[in-house]
């Protein structure tokens, strides 16, 4: 989920020095375009990308999956008429032209949506050892991993769905334990990367990938499902994934101070701007702090508050189009997306305002982090 823009990573300063102290000289910043930290926020943004579609597909594959004629698939469905049939549709709505041979599940609704569910049992456990051991060894080999172990398991989800919906359920906890890892990662990577005067805009910039993935996989998978049938969502997508791991592991690094193609220049601003956050945390954590810090159990909850409605959308939407409003797969696809086509500029732009009320010290850091949060949760 992506993260509030005035977010900060890994700050070993206290809060009032952070706000008060100047982080760095206007004149001392290298230009950003084509710079190595830009960069790895572009990666960044298409590994979330590939990320969300490999996440969101299944949501909308789902309704192409399943065989709504045959009476096993009714059992225990209770779909109340919300709306009603378009006049002369009723024997013709849940037809959905595929390839020939292509397979279908007497999946009831119980069914879907623990299959729709499953991801989410597996991405609850890795997130906190994730982020932990990221901070300690570097972000690059978890998100890279993170990524690549999900893409080849969704290229196995055609086999699992063939061998039963208990095949299924696993390979999706899996992926979804795999994929746990992805956002901490980033934060730990952008702990050494990101400049705090330019913190909000790179992390809002690799984060909003997210958004544009889920914008880009709904609509997509509809057309794939009714060209080529649903198994080919679920071969391109992990095919993406597996290539966008291969430019990942050649291109980026750690930490600024091992990249080969990065300038002197920038090696220096970013270091320097950056200080001690930059280098990998210790073993030992303030436990008992952080379960009785009311700043941490804060930001828990609105983010748990934000995750709730931003996956049950992400999630559910498809499969309420298809039985409630009676929309077929392609138009599913298309209004499914639109939430996500709104929130990609919001994004950027809010990144960049934040950024841009640090500098010119219009408000406080932690003010900045407060506004913006409110607002995305108000809006939410």
């Amino acid at each position: 989920m992506p993260l509030p823009s005035g977010c900060s990573v890994n700050t070993n300063t206290s809060d009032e020095s952070e706000d008060t102290e100047v982080l760095l000289e206007k004149d001392a910043v290298p230009p950003q375009c084509c710079s190595a930290r830009l960069n790895l926020a572009i990666f960044m943004f298409f590994g979330f990308s590939v990320v969300y579609g490999l996440r969101v597909n299944l949501s909308v594959a789902m309704v192409a999956m399943v065989n709504t004629t045959d009476p096993a698939a009714e059992k225990n469905t209770t779909v109340v008429p919300a709306c009603p049939l378009p006049p002369g549709a009723e024997n013709t709505s849940k037809v959905l032209q595929q390839p020939d041979g292509t397979p279908q599940y007497p999946w009831d609704s119980e069914t879907q949506g623990w299959l729709l569910g499953s991801f989410f049992f597996g991405y609850l456990f890795t997130q906190i050892p994730g982020g932990y051991l990221a901070g300690h060894y570097g972000g690059k080999f978890f998100l890279g991993l993170g990524v690549f172990g999900t893409a080849l398991l969704t290229l196995l989800t055609p086999l699992a769905a063939g061998w039963g919906v208990y095949w299924l359920f696993a390979l999706r906890a899996l992926e979804g334990f795999g994929e746990g890892v992805t956002f901490p990662a980033m934060m730990a990577m952008w702990a050494r990367w990101a400049p705090p005067l330019e913190r909000s805009r790179l992390i809002t910039l690799s984060s909003s990938g997210a958004s544009f993935g889920a914008f880009l996989a709904l609509p997509l998978t509809g057309y794939i499902c009714e060209k080529l049938g649903w198994p080919a969502v679920f071969y391109l997508c992990g095919g993406a994934g597996c290539l966008w791991f291969v430019f990942w592991c050649a291109l980026v690094s750690n930490d600024p101070r091992t990249h080969r193609r990065i300038s002197e220049e920038e090696r220096e601003y970013i270091v320097n701007s950056i200080g001690a956050q930059g280098k990998g945390h210790g073993w030992s954590l303030p436990l008992l702090s952080m379960l009785l810090s009311v700043p941490l159990w804060t930001i828990i909850i609105t983010q748990m508050c934000s995750n709730w409605s931003y996956y049950t959308l992400l999630t559910s939407l498809p499969t309420y189009m298809n039985n409630i409003l009676h929309f077929d797969l392609k138009s599913n696809g298309f209004l499914s997306a639109l939430p996500y086509l709104g929130s990609l500029p919001t994004s950027l732009l809010s990144g960049v305002a934040a950024d841009w009320l640090i500098r010119k010290k219009v408000f406080s850091i932690t003010n900045v982090r407060k506004i913006f949060t409110f607002t995305g949760e108000g809006a939410s």
